[in-house]
């Protein structure tokens, strides 16, 4: 029963459940058997198996009572950098050593609501500011496809856990890109809400009152695209706390046929491989066969992306991240102390940063208004497949190497919602995904389109611990 209940989506536990195949236990007991043995992928930041299985029980008697909840006895992962009451809460920083949330966070809290329970916390870069997870405090997170090569970042932690059914799905955050990357790289999905939809109420590091203002989003990950919306329903709109916060609204999924998709394959800025061309087209070529009305276009303007969000990020040249992780006196990783002292390179007088944001003003428009053609728009997540750890965080003669993940940094900065969906693997045997984008709140339409696409195409491979341990 272990290997099946693993394999199963959100959607098919809750079905079993219901129909008394499996309990919750069955599943709490199957999950953290599965995360014991990926536990040398270093994915999980804290786990109290005893817990975990107490909740499935005290799930499992709610619902002998007739209790309904409509994600009762369903286990989920949590990103570190959100908040679990009770549990560490962390963030890959030695900061935090000893943080305890003292209540969920808004998402977790509707989560715990509607009836989930939670596995663990996964892992994350100290203060989710890295495209790799990797932190001093919780060490490498490892591809589970290559454990030479990068999760990943900055919800690293969940990706790994869904693509070895760790865990069937959980929350991560995307700021730029970092629900998005680690998805694509680890062969699993995930979904970047439109901007503003999902609070963000029990985060650390916030980003509202900072440069980002509201560009980063908490987001459901999964194995299973169908499962995306399912958890959005839930964690989704106002909570009196967080002021970006709106609803979402109604709209939801659409056939495919007759539904107009755009697709582009590479940029100048960061050319995309031709293995992640070959993706795109793949999944363009499979929603035109299925009665869509598919078009190329030109390509998005991304060009400045890395640029324009690396200068309303840390418009303070780094003075409030340097004081928040102050209490961890030094004890960071090289890459993320090299960060830190560089942003003081980066401060931005008024006039700089007025600048800065009217740029960021000027993408966000000129994408938002070329969206207006199309239902979804197909494009790589990045120009690569996953690199060797740190290669992404190698200082060149222009600083970090990250243009080829201008892909995923433009959507971020439009506030557009986006799939990462895994379509095939490399030559290499690595993960090779595609971001689907739609209008703002059209956030159920890509989910749609992710699912119908994954249901044709099928999963990719999953990647076997017996031949990595």
């Amino acid at each position: 029963m272990s290997v099946l209940l693993n394999d199963l989506s959100c959607r098919q536990i809750l079905t079993g459940l219901a129909s008394g195949i499996f309990t919750s236990r069955d599943l709490a007991d199957s999950y953290l058997e599965r995360i014991e043995r990926a536990a040398h992928l270093n994915a999980v930041a804290f786990i109290d198996p005893g817990a975990v299985r107490f909740s499935a029980e005290e799930a499992d008697k709610r619902r002998a009572a007739g209790d309904n909840s409509p994600l009762l006895g369903l286990p989920l992962s949590i990103k570190d950098s959100i908040a679990v009451k009770g549990w560490p809460w962390r963030s890959g920083s030695y900061a935090r050593e000893h943080v305890v949330a003292e209540d969920d966070a808004t998402a977790v809290a509707r989560l715990r609501e509607a009836g989930a329970i939670f596995l663990c916390k996964t892992t994350t870069p100290e203060y989710t500011w890295s495209v790799e997870t990797e932190s001093a405090l919780h060490g490498v997170t490892r591809n589970p496809y290559a454990l030479e090569r990068t999760s990943g970042g900055s919800s690293g932690g969940e990706a790994v856990l869904h693509a070895v059914g760790g865990a069937p799905a959980g929350l991560g955050s995307d700021g730029l890109n970092s629900i998005r990357v680690p998805a694509h790289f680890c062969g699993t999905t995930g979904l970047r809400p439109s901007t503003g939809v999902v609070p963000e109420t029990g985060v650390w590091p916030t980003t509202r009152e900072t440069g980002l203002m509201d560009t980063s989003t908490i987001g459901p990950m999964a194995k299973f695209a169908d499962d995306l919306d399912l958890l959005l329903n839930i964690i989704e709109g106002p909570d009196g706390q967080d002021p970006f916060t709106h609803p979402l609204g109604d709209l939801g999924r659409r056939p495919i046929g007759g539904l107009r998709v755009g697709f582009w394959k590479s940029h100048s800025v960061s050319p995309a491989n031709s293995e992640i061309q070959d993706a795109v087209i793949a999944a363009a070529n499979t929603l035109s066969s299925a009665g869509a009305i598919v078009t190329e276009m030109d390509p998005f303007p991304i060009q400045d992306s890395v640029e324009i969000a690396f200068s309303i990020m840390a418009p303070d040249g780094g003075e409030r991240v340097r004081r928040d992780v102050a209490p961890a006196k030094g004890r960071h990783s090289p890459s993320f102390a090299v960060l830190i002292e560089q942003l003081r390179n980066q401060e931005l007088t008024m006039t700089q940063y007025i600048f800065a944001v009217s740029r960021w003003k000027s993408i966000r428009a000129d994408i938002r208004t070329r969206m207006l053609n199309f239902d979804v728009v197909l494009a790589p997540v990045a120009a690569h497949s996953a690199p060797k750890h740190l290669a992404s965080l190698a200082e060149g003669e222009s600083g970090l190497d990250v243009a080829s993940y201008a892909y995923s940094f433009a959507i971020a900065l439009a506030g557009l919602p986006s799939v990462s969906l895994p379509i095939a693997l490399s030559g290499e045997g690595l993960p090779l995904g595609i971001q689907i984008m739609s209008s703002p709140h059209h956030d159920r339409v890509a989910v749609g389109v992710a699912a119908a696409l994954q249901e044709e195409i099928g999963l990719i491979r999953r990647p076997s611990l017996e031949e990595r341990r």
